[in-house]
């Protein structure tokens, strides 16, 4: 059998090769980190796991590249034919043994040996090491949460448990807001890609959540009314099941979707390969910079972030709150990340940041259905004078729960200074320098 010949790249062809990899159409990308794998010495098997493509095809554009060159970059007639196949990606679990390619396989380039790269399954830890690279440590971050999220989407689907489609949300807006810290290691349009993709899965879950959230509270505030009173809501929930029945609708539509599967195949991908392993095929600007280093810039970035609200807190608005809630968030999912660094005494400031959080998302919600109820309310109105006058509905039941709402909101926006003043205590900043000191 005769061995095909190694590729040797000169210094321009590398140098556009790697600009390929990272900003081209996904195709000619999957080609380029091919070709560079194979010019650094790796075997088939590594080289099409690198790319993303399976072994048949990894065979057949090195041909193709030692006979026509940097020829195969250039769009034609093919490129349709060998999209589907070239743009798979390879899958197995790491460390998983790979089963061997039969005799004819071998002999046929053309046929499709796709190896299973099996999504991850959630662990315990993410695994940081303080001397991780920025890159790795955002690579494991985000390895850790996608396994989170792919455990929850099958009960999601099912929408049998409210708490299956909160998980997977919340394990979306963990990797959303860890691109805040680790997307300047990688390329930035490649990132941009996944990005979009979690905002998609992101802002579908929340629409059903959301919803979900308002009408649980309302069920609430519902079974405390008198037996005869109840019955005075029914069209106000009626109406909110029918918009979540909507979204949920749109929801399962978005996860049976070929661009999810697409997504989350590619995403898989990138992040079940370590950056050590990627080679010069998909370089990044904190491959060096470890995290030990980085770490203390990020907390108290983050901490300043939630401070700067202090001097507009006495006469802070609704929408100013909200903005305050987003920043509690940001700065307590950074703990999260590197808590296994800092060490188990982050703990208590995490859980206060939780307090903190939580609090003002009550105060969002009860403005958010203030604002729902109301608009309500308008239309319901609207329709009643449609409705012959010995039928139309008394809407006082409504208009006494909207009076309930602001007053909860009331009462959420006055309370909140005092859980400032706790988190605004010396000892919180006493603690936070101790964790980040053992760095």
């Amino acid at each position: 059998m005769v061995r095909m010949s190694n590729i040797q790249l000169t210094a321009e062809q590398k140098q556009k090769l790697t600009e390929l990899s990272q900003s081209a159409t996904e195709l000619f990308i999957h080609r380029a980190r091919l070709i560079l794998a194979y010019a650094e010495g790796k075997p088939t098997m590594q080289a099409a796991m690198q790319a993303g493509i399976s072994r048949g095809r990894a065979r057949y554009w090195k041909r193709q590249f030692l006979t026509k060159g940097m020829g195969i970059f250039i769009k034609d007639s093919e490129e349709k034919v060998t999209r589907e196949a070239s743009t798979q990606p390879i899958s197995r679990t790491v460390g998983e043994p790979i089963d061997e390619i039969t005799s004819e396989q071998k002999d046929d380039d053309q046929t499709e040996v796709l190896v299973v790269l099996s999504y991850p399954q959630p662990k315990k830890s993410i695994g940081l090491n303080a001397d991780d690279s920025l890159a790795e440590a955002g690579r494991k971050i985000w390895l850790y949460h996608f396994a989170i999220m792919l455990s929850h989407e099958k009960g999601t689907l099912r929408g049998d448990d409210i708490e299956e489609l909160h998980d997977m949300r919340v394990a979306t807006r963990r990797m959303r807001s860890a691109f805040d810290i680790f997307e300047p290691a990688f390329n930035p349009k490649i990132m941009k890609r996944y990005l979009n993709g979690l905002r998609g899965i992101g802002r579908v879950l929340g629409q059903v959540r959301d919803m979900d959230v308002l009408l649980g509270k309302a069920l609430i505030y519902q079974g405390k009314l008198k037996e005869e009173a109840r019955p005075g809501l029914d069209a106000l929930l009626d109406a909110w099941l029918q918009v979540i029945d909507k979204k949920r609708s749109k929801l399962t539509k978005h996860l049976q979707s070929s661009g999810y599967q697409r997504f989350k195949q590619d995403f898989n991908h990138f992040v079940q390969i370590s950056v050590d392993d990627r080679g010069s095929s998909n370089p990044g600007i904190g491959t060096t910079s470890r995290i030990r280093d980085i770490i203390p810039v990020l907390v108290y970035s983050r901490y300043a972030a939630v401070r700067t609200y202090d001097a507009i807190l006495p006469s802070a608005s609704i929408t100013q709150l909200h903005a305050l809630r987003i920043e509690f968030k940001k700065f307590r999912y950074t703990l999260e990340y590197f808590r296994e660094i800092l060490g188990e005494g982050t703990a208590k400031a995490i859980n206060e940041l939780k307090q903190y959080q939580d609090h003002l998302g009550e105060l969002h919600d009860a403005d958010v259905a203030c604002q729902l109820v109301r608009g309500f309310l308008k239309s319901w109105e609207e329709n009643q004078t449609q409705t012959p006058i010995h039928e139309r509905i008394n809407p006082e039941p409504m208009v006494t729960y909207l009076a309930y709402l602001h007053a909860e909101r009331y009462r959420l926006m006055v309370t909140f200074p005092e859980l400032w003043q706790d988190f605004s205590r010396v000892e919180f900043r006493q603690n936070m320098s101790q964790a980040i000191s053992r760095l």
